[in-house]
């Protein structure tokens, strides 16, 4: 999907059933989340990360964090528990509009709309910690290494960057950073999708599955990035890896969690 379907397919989602769109739990699904008891897995996850940094000797500065894909802000309201300020942002309306509802602390949780492929709308140098996951598992590799970048422009020297992103797919029909399919009749599908304007594929739509249409949930995309294109990249952009370590938030894919400063590495507490 280019940008502007995959904010419309997270719209829909954050209009249906926004939780488990974010944690995709079978039993979840129809709206089961409790609130509560969604938003602690955030408060678990941030806690997680940050010990992890410790056990690195890392400790972030405790300024601003920036939340990439922030949803409800599962993760952005557990990161104001922790620093100053903690800022969200994401590509779909109705998550952001759902962000601004259960916010706990809107004076220290801010939360943005952003539908372009940079962080244009930050100032270099805004932010100590920058934190994604599950996020950007979902964009594709064209977007994936501007969007790597980006979160390094808005880092402070030495600020910290912890991020998710899959390798390499266990199944082999999955596309990859390359952009190549290994089954040559999905490619061509592929690429004819990406240059047919949405009404005709709709129509299309119809006709295929007969009229009326049933509403039926599209496949959430997943997309990876292989370990040395995504060092690689860091580096070019100024960044320096301190660790990484295997991930399996994306089921069915090989993928790393990456621990990244910005320039030199801080001095260790």
């Amino acid at each position: 999907m280019n940008l502007r379907r995959l904010r419309r397919y997270w719209d829909a989602l954050g209009k249906s059933d926004p939780f488990w769109a974010i944690l995709t739990v079978p039993e979840k699904k129809g709206n089961r989340w409790d609130l509560d008891e969604f938003l602690s897995t955030g408060r678990g996850e941030i806690d997680d990360v940050l010990a992890d940094l410790r056990s690195l000797g890392l400790e972030p500065k405790s300024g601003r964090a920036l939340d990439f894909g922030c949803g409800v802000g599962r993760l952005t309201q557990a990161l104001a528990d922790r620093f100053d300020e903690a800022w969200g942002v994401d590509i779909a309306p109705s998550m952001i509009e759902l962000a601004n509802r259960y916010s706990r602390d809107p004076e220290r949780c801010r939360y943005f709309l952003n539908t372009r492929p940079d962080l244009r709308l930050f100032e270099d140098e805004s932010f100590d910690f920058v934190y994604s996951n599950i996020t950007l598992q979902h964009v594709e590799p064209r977007y994936q290494g501007p969007y790597l970048a980006e979160f390094l422009r808005v880092l402070v020297p030495g600020g910290l960057l912890v991020f998710q992103l899959p390798s390499t797919p266990s199944n082999l029909d999955v596309p990859i950073a390359s952009g190549e399919y290994p089954a040559p009749k999905r490619r061509i599908r592929e690429r004819a999708k990406a240059v047919t304007p949405d009404p005709v594929l709709r129509i299309y739509g119809l006709l295929r599955r007969g009229w009326p249409m049933r509403k039926v949930a599209a496949p959430m995309e997943m997309w990876g990035m292989p370990r040395d294109q995504v060092e690689a990249l860091l580096i070019r952009c100024g960044g320096t890896v301190l660790n990484v370590e295997p991930d399996e938030w994306a089921a069915g894919w090989e993928g790393f969690r990456y621990t990244v400063a910005k320039g030199e590495p801080p001095h260790l507490p």
